[in-house]
Order: structure tokens, then C-alpha cells, then sequence
């Protein structure tokens, strides 16, 4: 999976690996030979989605670039965090981080776990404006990481000013209408009004 060598030449990327806890294997680099066998990395019981999240738009915020993504491969399930999935889900939110979800649920999971772990990885894709990834398997790896890359590439920025400019940290709705019918749009939900 060329995932890296698919990225512009100033594009930076950092590996995690999350199990009972957040662990860097890749700081921030610009290099295309970071081994790609840094995602080969195998689940290891506990994890720890929220807090890995948490954690990643955390760095992300610190970071100069503008255009801000976190891929997250998992089963979507959590069950050692410290922060909870809101929690989570409003650091990227003020990171202004884009999240793509890769659902590597095992083939025996039960279909009521795969649902819950579902809800919990298209909730973080949906509420950033990333894309979620069913199971995806063997080539269709490859073709998710693939058409990653190719959204990243023909991404759009708008600017607003909103009607309501109270500093309440309230969220507000957002929704983006566009008159050519055949175009597909996928943005954030909303955001969160700054506060004094």
C-alpha cells in the first residue's frame, strides 16, 4: 500500500499505534520512506480510540499546516480511554482536523459489536467531514488508502461570516448547498462559536 508516496512533496505524516496506550512509532516527517510496515501493526486487545484521537488533534493543533487529517484504522471498538468519544470528537473539531475512519473489524465479530464499532467510527468521519471505510480487506485497502489521497487532493476551504457573532462557545449548524446536482459534498457539520 503506497498510501505515503501518494501525498504532495509538503505534505507531513506521523504514525500511532494505539493498544492500551497512545505510542508514536513516526514523528511529523515529510520523508516517503517511512517503513510501510508501520501499518502492519496488529491489535492487541485493549484500545484506547478516544484517547488516540484525542491525542493526535492535540499534535495536529500545534502544527503549521492548515490542511489537518487523522486516518484512524480500527475495529471502532474502546475499552481502556480516558476521554470520552465527545471528548475526542470536539479536540478535532478545534484542530479543525478532518477524520477518515477504516473499519478493521475481524470477520467473527458479532453483527451487534460491528454495529456499535460502526456508529463509533462514522460518527468521527461524519462530524469532521472525513469518510468512513466498511471492512475494506486485502485490495480494498489499497483502493480505500488510494481514494484518500485523491479527496485530499481536490479539497475546497470556504469562509462565512456567520450572522451571530456572540461568543457563547454555543455549537452552531452548518450546511453547504451547491446547485449542480452531480457534485458530492462533504463537509463539517458545524462548529463551535469561540468564548470569552
Amino acid at each position: 500500500m503506497n498510501f505515503l508516496g501518494g501525498l504532495r512533496s509538503n505534505d507531513v505524516a506521523a504514525i500511532y499505534n494505539f493498544d492500551s496506550k497512545v505510542s508514536l512509532i513516526q514523528d511529523f516527517s515529510n520523508s516517503r520512506d517511512m517503513a510501510e510496515s508501520f501499518f502492519n501493526l496488529k491489535a492487541n486487545g485493549m484500545t484506547v480510540l478516544n484517547d488516540a484521537i484525542y491525542h493526535a488533534a492535540g499534535e495536529l493543533a500545534k502544527r503549521p499546516e492548515k490542511r489537518r487529517v487523522i486516518i484512524v484504522l480500527s475495529d471502532g471498538e474502546d475499552t481502556k480511554s480516558t476521554r470520552s468519544a465527545d471528548k475526542a470528537l470536539k479536540a478535532a473539531l478545534a484542530a479543525n482536523a478532518l477524520i477518515y475512519t477504516i473499519d478493521m473489524s475481524a470477520p467473527d465479530t458479532s453483527a451487534k459489536q460491528k454495529m456499535l464499532s460502526k456508529g463509533a467510527l462514522k460518527n468521527f468521519a461524519e462530524k469532521t467531514g472525513g469518510t468512513f471505510v466498511p471492512t475494506p480487506g486485502g485490495l480494498g485497502l489499497r483502493e480505500a488508502f488510494k481514494n484518500i489521497v485523491g479527496e485530499l487532493s481536490v479539497q475546497y476551504t470556504l469562509g462565512f461570516q456567520p450572522a451571530n457573532l456572540k461568543n457563547d462557545g454555543k455549537w452552531r449548524a452548518l450546511e453547504l448547498r451547491v446547485a449542480r446536482a452531480n457534485l458530492v459534498i462533504r463537509t463539517r457539520k458545524g462548529y463551535n462559536a469561540p468564548k470569552n
